[in-house]
Parts: structure tokens; C-alpha cells; sequence
């Protein structure tokens, strides 16, 4: 039993010290929702230390229980306490004095994962009992997966708790994020020049762009899993990507050292040596087999391919004996340090180090060879300023290129103008479709910008989740008008499906809120619920989305907008309705037409390309249905298509 005295008077306004957990283990059959209470030696508990938890049931019918027992003493009740819960490998559900306080994961996965990030939870003041034992109890539910031991889970004040969680996520997935990011700019940048510029079509400009790439790979699973969730095949990317970085790598050496001579037979070499590496981790169908696989023989071949590099440094060194040397020497020594230290916790302690220093190394390295290649490209720059002839002979040679290609322009004028009315057209439905989000994105940002030092933590991670949320949906906005662009060629794969209509329309009216909210536009759902129609559902979002979106932007502040279906014998009609400002006769003639698109300023100068009545009529032909307005000026619009109840596939 882990007991917290009370301090001396002079200490009592203080805070509440960081008080480690000791726990208590019991493995026994699942029992779902269920809290095991009672005295720990009578239901078989026994002192947890700290270790690998083994497994003595069936993996799907086996639950852990551990369990720790304390008191508080009652000058802290004025105190807010929590509990930090670190990363664990196992889905959990954490209880507070027999209540749920805490739920981490699923356990009905086939197979769990590690969560990467350390949490803290608010010990409810109701319920802590001062002066007497408290409990808390985590019941895990490991199946398939890593299993590393539970340890340093701890009660401690509110400002102790952020403080630890804030570090622990900031230097740990956060900071591999950012690493990550920073990686990926550098492969594509160097990806884009090798392709592009002939002074940096060399291989080892190639091997480095790759070594970014491999980078982002080798960490992709400590991106994607902020939760648990069904990273098995991250987790094999992942392990598939240390190998890769450290051939090309060695590769990148290799051709910018110059140190062997025959490096050919040297990279098939190395890659006869890392293919089995790569395979060994493919086979297993599982996590722990895959584990299990990987801490053989690819585990081996990394810490040799770790040798190989700070070889080939070394010998670079010893001939150049300049800065640049000496700093791949170091960074690559500190790699292998650093490969040394993270595989001691994971393999040796069991446990995982509070910053992994195997990605800041790795990093570094590509952030060192990022450095020196760009002060290698300033050489070339120099040289190419030196030859001002050549580049002379060059610029002429590019606008004899130049004349040409505006001769072949010209003869083929008219094949170009119908391909740039196509493509304008195309650019014109995307603009028209993704502007929303983007307005979205461009204001939250702009105010997190603007007034970040005066946002807490609370509003900026609103905005935050707020920006992100639009950014899926700009994204499925996309997606979409690919679809549609498909139409143009008849490449479309249209799949009609059984959708329930209500949650279509609702997703839809959620799409479009900032823009009704902004104008204090009620949107109203009117369709049954669970009515269900079939419909291909990517095409129907995008009829409806522009139908509200149009009905919003063309109706006055305060206004509203109205969606309803019924059911007929042949089809099911959708109807939105507006109390906006209306419609000419002259303008409701020219709706639908291609040949005649325009678009004229909603109620709040919002612009459009004019192109989204367009995509509703070709998307409502696609269903074999059709779609028709009925309008008055200063009174509203209601537009209405039908949905046949069986439809012909072509």
C-alpha cells in the first residue's frame, strides 16, 4: 500500500508532490465492465515488478488487473490531483475507487499497439476519500502486440502533471512530427532539383533525397498512432524503413566519399546482405511475429550497417581532415551512441526512454549532409558565374528553343484552345467547390496568428481541431471533383449503393457551417430519418453541397434554408429550399447550361464560378433522375431532382 503523509503545518500550503504508484497484478478471463473489488490477497493479487508481463491465459480470453492502494491526507483537499498515465502497450480501462475514470483504447482489436502519448486525468474531488485507502485499478486487455513493462504511472498536482505530460508528448511524438516535416521538405526538394537540374544529377544527391524519405518512413507508425488503432501495417512500413535508410545511406557515403573504388560491387553487396532483413519483417502475418523476426537478423544488419557508415566517415576523415569530414565523422558516431542508448531501454531495462535519441541523431545527420551539400552547391555556383560564355551560348540556345516552340504553338492553336477551355473549365469547378474550406482555413489561421498570446489551451485546440476537420473535408471535396472530371471521359466508376439520405443531408449541412453560422442561417433537415434511397453517395454529397451552399450564399442574414424528400412510385424527390432573394425569368432560363454560365454575388459578395448547377444536372443525369427550380424574386427558390428507385447501370 502506497501511503502519502501529511506534512508539517509549514508545509501545507504547498503542493501535492509527485507520489509514484506501486501496483499489484492479477491475470485472469476477461471480464468486460466489470470492476474486481474486495481485498487484493484474498482475489489473488500479487506485488507487480515492473516486468514484462507474461502470458499464462489465451490471448482472446485473458485480462490483466493492476491495482494500487493509497491514502491521502485531508490537508489536501483543496488540492487538484491527478493521475499521469504514460504510454501503455495495451488497450485499458483505468478506474478511480471502483468508477471509470479513464478509457485508452479498444479492446475488441484483434491485436493492440502502443500509444504514444502520456496522459493526465483529474482524480475527481467527490470521490477521492481523505484519510483513507483509495484505489486505482487499470484493467488491460493485451492480445497481439508489444509488451513492454507498466511503470512510472504517478499522482501529482495540476501543475507537476501538465508540466510532465506537456515535455514527455513535446520531446517525444510531437518532436519526431516536426523531424519528420523537416524531412520531408528536404526529399522533395532534392527529389525535385536532381530531377530537374542537370549539375545535381549525380547519385549521391538521389541516395540523399531517399534518406529523408526512409526517415519519414522509419517513424511513420510514431505519427499515424496517437491512439490505439490498427497500426500493424505502419508498424511493418516502419521496420522495413530503418533498413532502407541505413543501405541508401550507406549508398549516399559510398558516392559522395569517393573512399572505395569499386562501390558498385560494394552497394550490390550491402543489398544482398539487407534484402533478407526486409523480408524477414514481411512474412509475419502478426505483430508479435514480426517483433519477434526483427529483433533477430534485421536488428543485427542495423547495428552493422551503423559500423559501416561511421567506417566510411572515418576513412572520409582521415583523407580530407577538414570541418566537413569531421562533422559526418561526429554525427554518425553520435548515432551510433544513440542506437546503443534507445536499444538498452527497449531490450536491456524493457522500458522505453523518456526522449528516444535514434530520430534527433538520425535528423542530424541529414540535417549535417543538407549543409554541407548546399555549400557544395554554392561552389558550383561560383564556377557557372566564372563562365559567363557558356552560359551566353546557353541562353541563346533556350530561345531558339523558345522560337520554336512557339512556332509548333501556333500550328497548333486550335488542339490547345479546346484543351485550355477544358482545363479552365476543370480549374474553375475546383476553386468553386474548395473555396469554403479554404476560406475556413485562411480565417482560423489567421487568428491564431493574430491573437495567439491571448487564446488558452482550450480555444486554440478548437481552432486547431476546427482547421484540421476542414482540411479533411477541402480534401474529400477534392476527391470528389476528380470523380467528376472522370465524368468528362466517361472514366467515372459510378457505384450506386443503399445510403441512409438523413445522415447524407446532415453530413452536408455540417460541411457548409461556418458559412450558414456567419450569416445566422438556420438549416433545417427535414428528411426522414432512416430513410434510405439508392444513390451513388459521392455524387449525392456533391448535388446536395452545392445545392445548400447556393441556397446560403443567396439568402439574406437570419434567413433559412430548408432540405425535405418524398417518396414517390418511381422515384424519391429532394427538395432545398430558400428564403433568399430569387430569380429572373431570364436567369432561371440559362440554369443548367454550360454554354451559358454565370454567376452573379450572393447577399454577401460571395463569388462563384457558376459552374455548380452544372455538376448537379450531370450528376443527377448519372442517377437518371432530373432536377428543376421553382423561384420567385425577393421570395426564395426551392430546387428539386428525383433519385429513380431503381436504377439502370450503364
Amino acid at each position: 500500500m502506497c501511503q502519502i503523509p501529511a506534512n508539517s503545518q509549514n508545509e501545507l500550503d504547498t503542493l501535492f508532490a509527485r507520489t509514484k504508484l506501486n501496483f499489484y497484478i492479477l491475470e485472469s478471463e476477461m471480464s468486460e465492465g466489470s470492476y474486481l473489488s474486495g481485498d487484493l490477497y484474498e482475489l489473488g493479487f500479487k506485488q507487480y515488478n515492473n516486468k514484462e508481463i507474461k502470458n499464462t491465459r489465451p490471448s482472446n480470453d485473458r485480462m490483466i488487473t493492476l491495482r494500487s492502494e493509497f491514502m491521502i491526507d485531508s490537508v489536501f483537499s483543496d488540492n487538484d490531483l491527478y493521475l499521469v498515465v504514460l504510454p501503455i502497450d495495451y488497450p485499458c480501462k483505468i478506474y478511480f475507487n471502483g468508477e471509470l475514470l479513464l478509457l485508452r483504447g479498444n479492446y475488441k482489436y484483434g491485436y493492440t499497439n502502443r500509444m504514444h502519448c502520456a496522459e493526465k486525468s483529474l482524480l475527481p474531488p467527490d470521490k477521492i476519500k481523505y484519510g483513507t485507502k483509495n484505489e486505482i485499478a487499470f484493467q488491460l486487455y493485451p492480445k497481439e502486440g508489444e509488451a513492454y513493462p507498466i511503470s512510472n504511472v504517478f499522482i501529482s498536482n495540476s501543475k507537476d502533471a501538465a508540466y510532465y505530460t506537456f515535455f514527455r508528448n513535446l520531446l517525444g511524438t510531437k518532436l519526431i512530427i516536426a523531424l519528420s516535416l523537416c524531412c520531408f521538405v528536404f526529399f522533395v526538394f532534392y527529389l525535385i532539383i536532381y530531377l530537374s537540374r542537370r549539375e545535381y544529377q549525380r547519385q549521391h544527391f538521389l541516395f540523399f533525397a531517399l534518406m529523408n524519405l526512409f526517415f519519414v518512413i522509419s517513424y511513420i507508425n510514431n505519427i499515424f498512432s496517437y491512439d490505439f488503432s490498427y497500426t500493424y501495417i505502419f508498424e511493418k512500413i516502419a521496420r522495413i524503413g530503418f533498413p532502407l535508410f541505413i543501405f541508401v545511406g550507406i549508398c549516399f557515403l559510398l558516392e559522395y566519399t569517393n573512399v572505395f573504388k569499386k562501390k558498385r560491387l560494394i552497394k550490390i553487396g550491402i543489398l544482398i546482405a539487407y534484402i533478407p532483413s526486409i523480408i524477414m519483417v514481411l512474412i509475419p502475418n502478426t505483430t508479435t511475429g514480426m517483433i519477434k523476426a526483427y529483433n533477430s537478423y534485421p536488428i543485427i544488419s542495423l547495428f552493422v550497417g551503423n559500423f559501416i557508415l561511421l567506417a566510411i566517415t572515418l576513412l572520409f576523415f582521415n583523407r580530407e581532415r577538414d570541418f566537413k569530414s569531421f562533422f559526418l565523422f561526429f554525427i554518425f558516431t553520435l548515432n551510433l551512441f544513440a542506437g546503443f542508448h534507445d536499444g538498452y531501454y527497449f531490450a536491456i531495462l524493457e522500458t522505453k526512454p523518456f526522449v528516444l535519441l535514434t530520430p534527433n541523431t538520425v535528423f542530424g545527420i541529414n540535417l549535417i549532409i543538407f549543409f554541407i551539400l548546399a555549400v557544395d552547391h554554392s561552389k558550383l555556383y561560383h564556377v557557372a558565374l566564372n563562365s559567363s560564355e557558356e552560359l551566353e551560348k546557353l541562353n541563346q540556345e533556350l530561345e531558339l528553343l523558345v522560337e520554336k516552340r512557339t512556332q509548333k504553338t501556333i500550328e497548333y492553336a486550335d488542339k490547345l484552345e479546346e484543351a485550355n477551355k477544358t482545363k479552365d473549365k476543370f480549374f474553375s469547378l475546383i476553386a468553386h467547390d474548395l473555396k469554403n474550406p479554404f476560406n475556413t482555413l485562411i480565417g482560423y489561421s489567421d487568428l491564431l496568428k493574430s491573437e495567439f498570446r491571448e487564446y488558452g489551451q482550450n480555444e486554440i485546440h478548437q481552432h486547431l481541431s476546427t482547421i484540421y476537420d476542414t482540411s479533411v473535408k477541402g480534401y474529400n471535396l477534392l476527391e470528389n471533383l476528380l470523380k467528376w472530371s472522370q465524368t468528362q471521359t466517361n472514366k467515372i466508376v459510378f457505384e450506386p449503393i443503399k445510403i441512409d439520405l438523413f445522415e447524407i443531408v446532415q453530413t452536408c449541412i455540417v460541411d457548409i457551417e461556418h458559412q450558414s453560422q456567419f450569416k445566422d442561417i438556420e438549416v433545417n433537415n427535414d428528411v426522414p430519418k432512416s430513410c434510405h434511397i439508392i444513390a451513388d453517395e459521392n455524387l449525392l454529397k456533391t448535388i446536395l453541397r452545392n445545392l445548400i451552399n447556393n441556397a446560403v450564399k443567396y439568402t439574406p442574414r437570419n434567413g433559412y434554408v430548408t432540405i425535405a424528400s418524398s417518396k414517390g412510385d418511381v422515384a424519391f424527390e429532394i427538395s432545398v429550399k430558400d428564403s433568399g432573394i430569387g430569380m429572373t425569368e431570364k436567369e432561371l432560363q440559362n440554369l443548367f447550361k454550360i454554354d451559358q454560365i454565370s454567376s452573379k454575388p450572393g447577399t454577401e459578395k460571395e463569388k462563384g464560378s457558376g459552374l455548380g448547377l452544372v455538376i448537379c444536372k450531370e450528376f443527377v443525369e448519372k442517377h437518371g433522375g432530373k432536377i428543376w427550380v421553382e423561384s420567385d424574386l425577393e421570395t426564395g427558390s426551392i430546387f428539386k431532382f428525383t433519385i429513380p428507385k431503381i436504377i439502370q447501370m450503364n
